[in-house]
């Protein structure tokens, strides 16, 4: 069940309880980052319903677990993310922060970054992540 009508989201925290996403974004200059914003607010009031808003990773293997938030840009920015995996039906965790140059993902093994990052989310539950910061002007610690 969502609350008051809007996801949860939450960012991985690695073994060393650094949020995966927040450094991601410290490359990112300021318009990518309002693009990467305005989308994840998008996903947290319609979730999977809005069109072309998730798709399936590329590349072999497949991670059948792991979404990709495809967003537009000079540099095609493509954060992955899963849904739960703790609450399945009401949240989503991002798990990596990846670019895709060429048709080709940097790094060229995101989707497999992101399966390892998720099956380790599950493994030390939901110590392994926080709730989601958001990337714009509002977070000091990424201006």
């Amino acid at each position: 069940m969502t609350i008051d009508g809007h996801y949860q989201l939450f960012d991985y925290l690695d073994s060393r309880d650094r949020n995966v996403m927040q450094e991601w974004a410290l490359d990112l200059g300021e318009d990518q980052r309002a693009r990467l914003d305005l989308k994840i607010d998008m996903l947290q009031r319609a979730g999977e319903d809005a069109p072309k808003l998730l798709t399936p990773t590329s590349g072999r293997p497949r991670q059948r677990h792991i979404w990709e938030m495809p967003i537009k840009g000079e540099v095609a920015l493509r954060p992955m993310l899963c849904r739960g995996p703790i609450t399945m039906g009401s949240e989503f965790t991002f798990l990596s922060g990846a670019v895709e140059r060429d048709r080709v993902y940097v790094p060229l093994n995101a989707p497999q970054r992101a399966e390892a990052n998720r099956i380790d989310l599950i493994t030390r539950g939901g110590n392994a992540r926080e709730k989601h910061k958001r990337f714009g002007k509002e977070n000091k610690e990424l201006v």
